[in-house]
């Protein structure tokens, strides 16, 4: 683990930190301004780098690719896929929440993703029209309307339902499935 705090932020701008440590990371930003700060400084100046590179822009999977060829060598068992904590693109879905898709299956139609939510998050009510949504509660808490979800609890909200406003007080790691 790194421990200055310039290298700490350099490696997180950069995207080089995966899995816990990169988790780790992201709490200790969170928590202390000065390291956030330092984080800042270092997306800037790598977003600088970034403006003077060539306008032509890499294939979007190429990181993905690069990854893929590292762990290369990794075994593999046969008939099965392994998502390597870390290794995920995370996109936003709401203020605060983003989510990581870990498996399309084009035969059930259904998505396995990974959600993380800051503090404070909230994700507006939304109808399950297309089909049922399974979310496991991983880290943290979930309140979806009255109901109050911590680490361990499953919950499924089935097609035709509606969730009310679900939130975060202290934050969440969910596993869900949804449909495609």
């Amino acid at each position: 683990m790194i421990k200055d705090p310039d290298q700490i932020a350099a490696a997180y701008a950069l995207g080089i930190c995966r899995g816990a440590e990169r988790t780790e990371i992201e709490s200790r930003i969170h928590a202390d301004p000065a390291l956030r700060a330092k984080a800042e400084f270092w997306q800037q100046q790598f977003a600088a780098l970034d403006l003077a590179a060539p306008a032509e822009a890499p294939p979007p999977q190429l990181f993905d690719q690069i990854l893929a060829e590292i762990s290369a060598g990794e075994p593999e068992l046969p008939g099965t896929f392994t998502r390597r904590a870390g290794t995920g693109i995370w996109s936003d879905m709401a203020p605060g929440v983003t989510y990581t898709v870990l498996f399309d299956d084009p035969v059930t139609r259904r998505r396995s993703l990974l959600l993380r939510a800051l503090p404070g998050a909230t994700v507006e009510p939304h109808a399950h029209g297309q089909g049922y949504e399974e979310s496991l509660v991983l880290e943290g808490d979930l309140l979806i309307g009255d109901l109050k979800l911590g680490p361990g609890d499953y919950h499924v909200a089935m097609m035709g339902t509606s969730h009310p406003l679900t939130r975060t007080v202290s934050g969440c790691l969910c596993f869900q499935t949804i449909p495609l």
